[in-house]
Formats: structure tokens, sequence, C-alpha cells
């Protein structure tokens, strides 16, 4: 199974061409490696990454008000927020929480993720955080976090609730907008098919 550029750009139509083209070829190299055996599971990751990256735009998690203790005050690091967060990240040394912040398509946070993930990967995320940006690498990493959540029988069964939930928490924060982007992705990788699954 393999996604077209064109059938991407349908997808997210506000995403930079240089982007789609980029992880067109990052989904099409890695997606097959991972189980990603059906057009479910594929708009099901889609729609998640829809939101996560903005449409392909952001590597790297925005300065909020979720991570950083004043986002207004430029001097404070974006991340801030989630220093000595050791219980739900991993954050046990001071600094952490800028050097962790989320990066990559599904914005993978915290100390305890990069390094599960880089010893998954076998690369060195805790010494280069930086490395989780790579789209190949974002991709792996994606699909990881998709098999530890056996997130793949939820998206067969075309569960997107707890699709969203076991990607974001049970806030499921933009639900609906990632609920509408796989369904868009669904309909644009099954066009002209008789069988989706």
């Amino acid at each position: 199974m393999q996604i077209t550029e064109k059938q991407l750009m349908e997808i997210f139509p506000h995403a930079k061409l240089d982007k789609v083209k980029t992880y067109a070829a990052a989904f099409n190299a890695v997606l097959p490696k991972y189980g990603f055996i059906n057009w479910k599971r594929w708009a099901a990751f889609l729609g998640q990454i829809g939101v996560e990256s903005g449409e392909l735009k952001y590597e790297e998690e925005l300065r909020s008000k979720w991570n950083t203790k004043d986002p207004t005050d430029k001097t404070q690091p974006t991340g801030n927020a989630y220093e000595g967060r050791k219980a739900t990240l991993g954050n046990y040394v001071p600094g952490d929480g800028p050097k962790y912040i989320g990066r990559g398509i599904l914005q993978i946070t915290g100390r305890a993720n990069y390094a599960r993930y880089g010893t998954k990967l076998n690369i060195n995320l805790i010494e280069y955080p930086a490395m989780a940006k790579d789209p190949v690498i974002a991709t792996k990493i994606a699909c990881e976090y998709f098999l530890d959540r056996n997130i793949h029988s939820h998206a067969d069964a075309w569960n997107l609730d707890k699709v969203t939930e076991l990607v974001n928490g049970t806030a499921k924060l933009h639900n609906k907008e990632r609920k509408e982007y796989s369904n868009r992705a669904l309909a644009v990788l099954t066009a002209g098919e008789t069988n989706v699954a």
C-alpha cells in the first residue's frame, strides 16, 4: 500500500508541497513495516497526524499555556511547565522540560518517551532530541506509538474516539477535527475501491 503525493495533498490541503513530498516518501517507506495493512489504519494514522502536526507544518511543539509557565514572557523557554514532572513525563534532570518538548508528527514529550523510542529505534534521542523531528524518524516513532497502544485494532473497527483517546489521552483534544481528517483520508485513499478493509 502506498500513498501518492496527490492523495496526501487532498487529505492535508494546507500542507506545503515540499512537506507533502517528504512525508509521502517517509510514510511509504515506513508504514508498511509497522502493520499498516489496510486503508483504515492509514486513515486513522493520518487523522491524528493532521491535528498533531498541523497538516505537516509543525515538527516541534508550539509555545502555549500548557507547556510554558508564562507564555507571554519570551524569556521563558517553551516547556518549562514540564520541569520536574517525573511521574508523568520522566523529567527529573533540571532542564528536561525545555529539552524534551513535543517533537515529531505525534509530538512525543518528556525524557521517558525520548528514552523509550530512542531505545526502540536504536538512536540516542536523549543526547540528540532534535532527531525526533527528522521525517523518517518521526514517522517511525509515530508507528511505534501506534503499536505500543494497539491502535490498529481500534482503527480496524473504525472506533475513532478510542484512537484519539489512545493518542491524546482522555481529554481527546480536537477529537472532532481528528475524526474529520480520518474520514477524509479514508475517502481519498479508497476512492474507486469497493473494499475499504
